[in-house]
């Protein structure tokens, strides 16, 4: 009995092990491209930040990705997929997404220009931190 026990238990390990590798396959995918991109796109860009924060699933795609985000009112004109992305838009997706509260500055006025000056205080990034910068692939 406990050797079918063990061997059962095995085996879920295995399935569930399958399961998951599936399911990181897409955001796998994404990352790939856009590590090639010369400008980071708006699609792919909340994909990864919605994803990473629980608030779409893994298996979502980037027009799923772009809804949510449309529902939430956090972006006051949204782009279209390809368009590029800027660093203050990202940094304002990545405060509201994992509910980062921020300074002063930014609970008075909550947007782009000082989300990126808050990451950029919270050493999320180094470097430059001009909220119009288009990010690139790489960043």
């Amino acid at each position: 009995m406990k050797r079918i026990k063990v061997t059962l238990a095995i085996v879920l390990c295995l399935f569930s092990a399958s399961q998951s590798a599936r399911l990181f396959a897409q955001s796998n995918r994404l990352i790939d491209e856009m590590l090639l991109e010369e400008k980071a796109s708006f699609g792919k860009s909340v994909f990864l930040v919605l994803s990473a924060a629980g608030l779409v699933a893994e298996t979502a795609s980037v027009t799923e990705a772009l809804s949510f985000l449309e529902g939430t009112g956090w972006h006051s004109r949204l782009k279209e997929a390809d368009d590029p992305i800027k660093l203050g838009e990202y940094s304002f997706i990545i405060m509201k997404s994992f509910r980062i509260s921020g300074g002063l500055f930014y609970s008075l006025f909550p947007g782009p220009r000082y989300a990126a000056r808050e990451l950029k205080y919270l050493r999320f990034y180094t470097g430059r931190y001009d909220a119009g910068r288009v990010l690139s692939g790489d960043d």
